[in-house]
């Protein structure tokens, strides 16, 4: 008995003895350890958004409820060191949820009165993002470059006998040569860079080597010979005046802003089912923005619905406002609600 328990003193001094030893070796790591965490704290950002951050950090500590307080119409930069650029992407992502805004696009008066950066926070969610819903979608022409989705929602499907207008070909015409087959409409491509000479394609499409241009019921002559024509007199020397276009799509390197404008002006989209169009971003300038974003509101108010919409990765870009690159080539694709209306 004596032995025994004589064995079991030893073995619990020796335990004693090699906690303390883990405890003598191990404190000042430990102590280092707390003093780096110390100093990599968040620190608190002195400024409308810190404020946010402040009383989301509260209410989580008290799990009771709490009133963000309003942020203001300023863009505040957190000034971070180089080591927290996450911390400084997750401010520019409030930002742009707090700025960028989808649908419900200001009035002029009020978009004139914004910063820069909030134009662009607006410019790219407005293009980023649908706000109606197309349940059956068919691409016309190549799954990359070139092709383009069509909504074949009964309201706006092409219905024969149907007119398609096709601006912006270089010489890719797989959109033009499936959409006619497909929907057996007829087909009118359009662009004065190509060398070819006007000419009948197929018995759906018609080629002309002219372009779209911006200038009301007028046409222009540019360097090289590139002829430009308004839509309003595209329709007119076409005989289409009044008679429903179910396509337009266009893809002509910035001229649509001009186009577009016109077009909005004259009404000539009011009997137009669908729009496919990329928007090329020339200047981040925020006059070129609140142009482009009137635009957009305009579109927005003769009934036009974004249901689909593509970024062309050859136009990758950096964007003012926006935490993750963007691109300056925004493939968008509308339809004309009244269409809707009209079927209801």
């Amino acid at each position: 008995m004596t032995g025994q328990r004589n064995y079991r003193v030893l073995t619990l001094a020796v335990a004693f003895i090699a906690g303390c030893v883990v405890v003598v070796l191990y404190l000042p790591a430990v102590r280092e350890l707390t003093k780096v965490q110390e100093q990599i704290q968040p620190p608190m950002i002195q400024s409308a958004q810190g404020d946010v951050y402040k009383a989301e950090q509260d209410a989580t500590r008290s799990r009771s409820p709490v009133t963000l307080p309003k942020v203001k119409d300023t863009l505040p930069v957190a000034n971070f060191d180089d080591n927290w650029k996450k911390w400084k992407e997750d401010i520019s992502l409030t930002n742009l949820r707090n700025y960028g805004l989808v649908e419900r696009i200001p009035d002029e008066a009020t978009l004139k009165t914004y910063s820069g950066e909030r134009l662009s926070a607006i410019y790219h969610s407005y293009l980023d993002n649908t706000d109606i819903i197309c349940h059956r979608k068919l691409r016309m022409g190549n799954v990359g470059d070139g092709g383009w989705e069509i909504c074949d929602d009964y309201e706006w499907r092409p219905v024969q006998p149907c007119i398609i207008y096709s601006f912006g070909i270089g010489n890719d015409f797989s959109f033009d040569d499936q959409s006619g087959f497909i929907y057996g409409c007829d087909v009118y491509s359009f662009d004065p860079s190509m060398k070819a000479k006007t000419y009948k394609r197929s018995d759906r499409v018609m080629f002309y080597s002219v372009g779209i241009g911006g200038e009301s019921g007028d046409t222009k002559t540019y360097n090289g010979g590139w002829v430009l024509h308004s839509f309003s007199n595209i329709r007119q020397m076409l005989n289409h005046t009044k008679k429903v276009i179910d396509v337009v799509k266009m893809d002509v390197e910035s001229a649509e802003w001009p186009a577009l404008a016109t077009m909005v002006k004259e009404r000539q989209l009011d009997n137009v089912r669908q729009l496919l169009v990329e928007f090329h971003q020339v200047s981040d300038t925020r006059f070129l923005l609140l142009d482009h974003i009137i635009l957009f509101l305009e579109l927005e108010r003769i009934g036009l619905r974004k249901f689909y919409v593509s970024k062309n990765y050859h136009c990758k870009r950096k964007a003012a406002a926006v935490p993750i690159k963007r691109t300056s080539c925004y493939e968008i694709h509308f339809v004309n609600d009244n269409f809707r209306k009209k079927s209801l």
